[in-house]
């Protein structure tokens, strides 16, 4: 079948529906000849005698002398007429499957002339027109779903280049500033040389940041350093880690998780928690409270970090996970976030084939809800 896969597939289909009609018309053909020979053949001289009723009438004298019914000289006419038609039959069946095909495969050309004619000018141009309930109308609907994802993809890396270019310009911004101004003074102090440099300083490791943020997001799952180990232990370790911002904050973190076991590379499932918990405290209200709380299902872990913070507005909760997204710019960049702690969850957990989801309440809380596979 590989040779056919080169020809056009109109082509293929007469060429298959002429093998399927030969197939027929010869079998047929063989048929009648054989039931032509068999059935109404002429008896042979010298098997019949006559009837004493009907001298005109031959009769078997007995039953001995009956002799097969057959013709010593076969109709060749009627079996040189049965193969002239069967080969006109299949002339015309291939014919005949070769317009239908044209017919019946004019929609898939007309929607590949369509998808040929969009260019980068129109690229999310969808397809229109085919109403019908056919393979090509859910041919042409696929193809329609698939520019939708292509667009959003698109859009979701052209805000990506754009957060970024914007992350990495402040920082370099302030920095060219300050140079700047020491420039503009005479004879600058040693006082504010000193203070360029620490910002400038400052703002370098802003940028570090950034970028060992952006090398997280593209870091290599080993599905084999894969282990079992205790989620209670590991969140005791992240809230001990967070102790000093829980302290300024004057937050309270509960552990209600019991002693359960998840399964997966410990060392990046450890950093998506410590970024939502980081979050939970960074984001909360004064003398608030971050509870972490678990459940089992058969297949599935799940784990819940609910905060008592400041909310997230409803419209906001579907960008939430993109890179370098803020849902309040100011406030994240005075409490030192790279915009990169929940897209960097959302891939260690995809990277587990786990989900993860988030509710919010302005003013009220926040909670995200992870979903682990138990193997």
């Amino acid at each position: 079948m590989k040779p056919l896969n080169k020809i056009p597939l109109r082509l293929r289909l007469t060429f298959l529906t002429a093998l399927v009609l030969t197939g027929i018309c010869v079998l047929l053909t063989i048929s009648s000849i054989f039931n032509a020979h068999h059935i109404y053949a002429v008896p042979a001289e010298g098997h019949l005698t006559p009837s004493p009723l009907n001298p005109a009438i031959s009769t078997p004298p007995d039953a001995h002398s009956i002799g097969p019914f057959h013709s010593e000289t076969p109709s060749n006419d009627f079996t040189f007429t049965s193969m002239v038609y069967m080969f006109i039959m299949i002339v015309l069946g291939t014919v005949s499957s070769y317009i239908v095909a044209g017919k019946a495969l004019r929609p898939v050309a007309d929607l590949s002339k369509r998808i040929e004619s969009i260019d980068e000018n129109k690229l999310f141009q969808q397809i229109e027109g085919f109403d019908t309930n056919d393979e090509v109308a859910r041919l042409a609907a696929s193809f329609n779903q698939m520019i939708v994802k292509l667009e959003k993809s698109f859009n979701h890396q052209k805000r990506f280049a754009a957060n970024a270019a914007h992350e990495l310009r402040t920082p370099l911004s302030g920095m060219i500033a300050n140079i700047e101004v020491l420039q503009l003074d005479e004879k600058p102090t040693v006082q504010e040389y000193k203070e360029v440099l620490e910002d400038a300083y400052a703002n370098a490791q802003r940028m570090i940041t950034l970028v060992n943020d952006l090398l997280k997001l593209n870091s290599v799952f080993h599905a084999d350093r894969c282990i079992h180990f205790n989620v209670k232990e590991m969140f005791n370790s992240l809230i001990s880690a967070l102790s000093e911002s829980c302290t300024v904050h004057n937050i309270r973190i509960v552990n209600n998780i019991p002693d359960i076991m998840a399964f997966g590379e410990q060392a990046l499932l450890q950093r998506a928690f410590f970024n939502l918990v980081e979050n939970a405290v960074k984001y909360n209200k004064s003398n608030g409270e971050v509870v972490v709380s678990s459940a089992q299902h058969d297949d599935f872990d799940v784990i819940i970090v609910r905060d008592t913070g400041i909310g997230i507005p409803e419209d906001e909760l579907e960008n939430i996970f993109e890179p370098l997204y803020r849902v309040d710019t100011s406030r994240s960049r005075e409490l030192g976030g790279s915009g990169l702690g929940l897209s960097i969850v959302k891939t260690i957990i995809e990277k587990h084939n786990g989900n993860v989801f988030i509710q919010s309440e302005i003013g009220s809380f926040s909670e995200v809800t992870v979903m682990l596979p138990k193997n």
